[in-house]
């Protein structure tokens, strides 16, 4: 049986969900080895040498605009960890997860604003529905106030929410394979520029270390932003955003299952209220 190309989005959409769900757990063991940025800048590296292994000639006849485009997506994509990983020195884990998974509900209103695409009033609709259901998954209180952390978090949801779009602004007329090495390797050379700048990188590395820097660098980058490209070649930015929103959910049940946490009625509901908006907005009335 054939599988419809949007659902093979979907699914792919779904999958890159679940890996970053899965790995929040291997990433939080993984920085009391590790300073931040420097693990990021790893992630990216690893990322990208699978990424060009894996796809020889992909970038041969690459033009000076594709270069550019690389270069736009990595900016977006690394000031989205660089930015959200700063934050969280000043908010709480779960005012951060609250704040970046606010993309989902940016990238209707900046595709508005930046593209001039006028989002259907379903999708509005579905995109509440999952911020809500965001709100109540990640926040075990009302936040009250706003500190810089959150301020700089906030700046990391609106550069992810860019990134979803530019994506598929460029994908149209853009070779996929060379935009995600592009991306890849733009954000590990940017990331190794600024990493003096940002820290002061310690290291304690063994074999556990790698064997958690394999796991998110070739699946929770490598592999998670090539399957991004490939689904946004068929779906839409709003549509990627509301996939995405799982991701906390995921991430919840991974710590359930493996830290012990608790994962409360609230929690599930506000699952609910995500799978429901993203149903919502696809609702087709006959």
């Amino acid at each position: 049986m054939k599988i419809p190309k949007l659902l093979q989005a979907d699914l792919w959409l779904l999958l890159i969900t679940l890996i970053w769900g899965s790995t929040f757990v291997v990433v939080k063991k993984s920085l009391a080895q590790v300073s931040p940025i420097l693990f990021i800048t790893l992630r990216f590296w690893v990322g990208t040498i699978v990424l060009t292994a894996s796809m020889p000639g992909a970038l041969r006849n690459v033009n000076p605009k594709a270069i550019r485009r690389g270069l736009v997506l990595s900016v977006f994509l690394l000031g989205g960890f660089v930015f959200q990983t700063l934050g969280m020195r000043g908010t709480t884990s779960s005012r951060s997860a609250f704040i970046t998974s606010l993309a989902v509900l940016l990238v209707p209103v900046l595709g508005y604003f930046v593209f001039h695409q006028r989002p259907r009033i379903r999708t509005l609709i579905g995109v509440v529905m999952a911020t809500i259901g965001l709100g109540m998954l990640t926040l075990n209180t009302i936040p009250m106030g706003f500190t810089g952390g959150d301020g700089l978090t906030f700046i990391c949801a609106i550069v992810f929410a860019l990134h979803i779009l530019f994506i598929g602004r460029y994908l149209p007329d853009s070779d996929p394979r060379q935009l995600a090495i592009l991306q890849m390797a733009g954000s590990a050379l940017l990331c190794t520029l600024i990493l003096l700048m940002l820290e002061t990188p310690f290291l304690v590395a063994d074999v556990t270390f790698y064997i958690y820097l394999l796991i998110t660098g070739v699946l929770a980058t490598g592999l998670a932003f090539y399957l991004q490209i490939k689904a946004q070649r068929i779906t839409t930015p709003n549509r990627t955003a509301l996939i995405f929103s799982l991701e906390p959910f995921f991430a919840a049940v991974v710590a359930y299952f493996v830290l012990g946490e608790t994962l409360t009625r609230k929690g599930l509901l506000g699952a609910v209220f995500i799978v429901a908006g993203i149903l919502v907005s696809e609702f087709r009335r006959k």
